[in-house]
């Protein structure tokens, strides 16, 4: 799963701070975590990651993750594992280029149990055993370039969940 930011401890704090600073003539938007200022006009998606990128009170690790987001490729292919909950299909997977390595494979990490902790953490599953759900995994073979796919049997023949998994 993706790494998570933690809320700082002084959240209140820096939460006044950006709220006052809304308040100031000309400003447009504030960075929660270093109380930047940006006027009218100068906010965008990109000027905020180029920010945070330069800000020394944004978590490190995010910056590492926004770096890696950065660098893939859209639409590059994907690796994961996924269960079959109900009639909804959860996935979590990798870019190609960021998977992990077993054996011939590319795969997803971490796997299925790591992940399903964090499901239930966030109250998307039900808190049971990750087993008592289908479940499965897109891995690549890097002998024969091609994608592999092993799910429970409930899974495999159901062509429309197949198929969504696939795209």
């Amino acid at each position: 799963m993706p790494t998570r930011l933690h809320i700082p401890k002084d959240w209140k704090r820096r939460a006044t701070r950006a709220l006052s600073n809304l308040n100031r003539p000309g400003v447009a938007a504030v960075c929660f975590w270093c109380g930047h200022r940006y006027r009218r006009g100068e906010y965008s998606p990109e000027t905020e990651s180029a920010h945070l990128l330069q800000c020394a009170e944004y978590p490190q690790e995010a910056k590492v993750q926004m770096k890696k987001r950065k660098k893939t490729k859209p639409n590059e292919p994907e690796v994961g594992i996924m269960w079959l909950v109900g009639n909804k299909i959860l996935f979590d997977s990798t870019p190609l280029s960021h998977a992990g390595r077993y054996a011939d494979h590319l795969i997803h990490e971490p796997g299925h149990i790591a992940c399903w902790v964090e499901l239930v953490k966030s109250g998307k599953v039900p808190n049971r055993d990750y087993e008592e759900f289908p479940r499965g995994h897109v891995a690549y073979y890097t002998k024969t370039y091609k994608f592999r796919l092993l799910a429970d049997k409930c899974i495999l023949v159901r062509k429309a969940v197949v198929r969504k998994i696939w795209s």
